[in-house]
């Protein structure tokens, strides 16, 4: 396993947990990876807006699978798509195979046509399968339509966008408690209430403000330390509005391009 991971780049990012995902809103998920665990289901489809924990989740559930002995591998096709497309005929050797960022293979009828014989493949080797794209299956602008069709049987679920607090709060905690952070409450409950809701970005503000405490002790922490904290929360905060509001625009524009292209034409 370590050598096909280190000849393909693609290592699984061992600082996720499923202990990240106990939060009210991710119950069903993990109740699905829970099945996954035993058997009961072949594949898993997850889908929701960037930055909202699924490439994180991938990797969690890949670890978990590690730890049970499996044989797992995580990748994102974003980073593969311009790569060989045989890196995907070589992957039903591992018992647990997670796709991440599946709508890049809009640009690739190849990939498709890839990534569809791979299932075929991984379901006759009683292989898992696991998949997250930013939509689900149904609404994927996929040519290979056999493709969207298996897609679509796997069990799906859409990922909490971050929004409720107890969700933000038991993934911070988790984090915190595996990396051995410790910051002052005041900055936690800052971070919660007034930082970003997505958990991508909630991990970038993170790894900002690490480095601001790890040589402190609780009794050291000035007034000024927490208000540089503070101040880096709200401009990272800002910073990921602003990202979201740059997708947003994106995607309608090209929702509105593609209105256009079909729209029939009037005489």
């Amino acid at each position: 396993m370590a050598e096909a991971q280190l000849s393909l780049n693609l290592d699984i990012k061992h600082d996720a947990s499923l202990s990240d995902f106990s939060g009210p809103g991710w119950m069903s998920i993990i109740d699905a990876v829970r099945q996954l665990h035993v058997g009961l289901i072949g594949q898993l489809y997850l889908f929701g807006s960037p930055a909202t924990g699924k490439s994180h989740l991938l990797s969690a559930i890949c670890e978990s699978f590690v730890e049970m002995d499996k044989s797992a591998i995580c990748l994102s096709l974003n980073e593969l798509i311009h790569t060989d497309v045989n890196v995907l005929s070589s992957l039903e050797t591992f018992d647990v195979i997670a796709i991440d960022d599946l709508e890049i293979l809009e640009q690739s009828s190849q990939w498709q046509e890839a990534l569809f014989h791979l299932i075929n493949r991984s379901r006759e080797g009683q292989r898992q399968l696991l998949f997250a794209a930013n939509k689900p299956a149904g609404e994927l602008p996929f040519q290979l339509t056999d493709l969207l069709s298996r897609l679509s049987q796997a069990p799906t679920f859409k990922v909490p966008n971050g929004r409720d607090l107890a969700d933000r709060q038991a993934l911070l905690q988790s984090i915190l408690r595996r990396r051995g952070w410790q910051f002052d409450e005041r900055i936690i409950d800052y971070l919660l209430n007034e930082g970003p809701h997505r958990i991508g970005a909630m991990m970038v503000v993170l790894n900002y403000i690490q480095p601001m405490f790890s040589n402190l002790g609780r009794s050291n922490i000035s007034k000024a330390v927490i208000s540089d904290a503070m101040r880096t929360i709200d401009e990272q905060t800002l910073v990921a509005e602003l990202a979201d509001i740059t997708q947003e625009t994106q995607v309608d524009k090209l929702a509105a391009d593609h209105d256009n292209q079909t729209m029939p034409l009037e005489f």
